[in-house]
């Protein structure tokens, strides 16, 4: 029993080690890396030059930041210049995508609950005599998440839009327009159904 003992504390810290190795070599690749960085496993930074990261920031596993500096399947290729930076004091969670061809600011303090996507990109479709897949990414701006804000679980936010400060989006939401500063939004297509009226000091229904 002690043998059986002895084996599995072996195993568990020779996989601590190997977690370590990996988080340090994924985070050493980044375009900017501030300090107390937590990576889970599996995380996946496509493009890491192109990323930045703040303070105290945490992925949890499977987490992917895609930031795509090309898209092979169009004729002519296209090529990208894109930008991920994450706040300090962000926390990702897991499954959850973030994938960039322009730029994607996801402001400090910011949570995304788990198996969500935010892209600032979307296919081309116009063509009916090609394949979505062989027809452009069309981009028509940029993803801004505000800072203290809490996106939660199974949202989407997509294409050109801004998330203001300390804002929840309800959990299935589908973001494709602003939502303003000190906003709760719900849906499919997300709608402001409570905002905060700084006059009263007081959370207030919109529908």
């Amino acid at each position: 029993m002690w043998l059986l003992r002895w084996m599995g504390a072996g195993m568990a810290w020779g996989q601590k080690a190997r977690n370590l190795c990996v988080q340090h070599y994924v985070a050493a690749r980044l375009g900017q890396k501030g300090r107390g960085l937590s990576i889970g496993e599996g995380v996946k930074l496509l493009g890491p030059r192109h990323i930045r990261v703040g303070n105290d920031v945490t992925m949890a596993p499977f987490v992917i930041l895609r930031a795509m500096t090309a898209y092979p399947w169009t004729q002519p290729p296209q090529t990208f210049s894109p930008e991920i930076v994450i706040g300090d004091n962000c926390f990702i969670n897991r499954f959850s995508e973030i994938s960039c061809v322009r730029r994607v600011v996801i402001g400090a303090n910011t949570m995304i609950a788990q198996n969500c996507l935010i892209a600032d990109h979307n296919h081309g479709y116009e063509d009916p005599q090609l394949s979505v897949r062989a027809q452009p990414l069309t981009a028509e701006g940029e993803v801004h998440i505000g800072a203290d804000s809490w996106i939660g679980a199974n949202c989407t936010i997509a294409g050109n839009v801004r998330v203001g400060r300390h804002c929840v989006i309800a959990a299935h939401s589908v973001v494709i327009h602003d939502i303003p500063d000190y906003s709760v939004a719900a849906g499919s297509p997300a709608k402001i159904i409570r905002q905060y009226d700084p006059a009263d000091g007081v959370w207030r229904k919109m529908v």
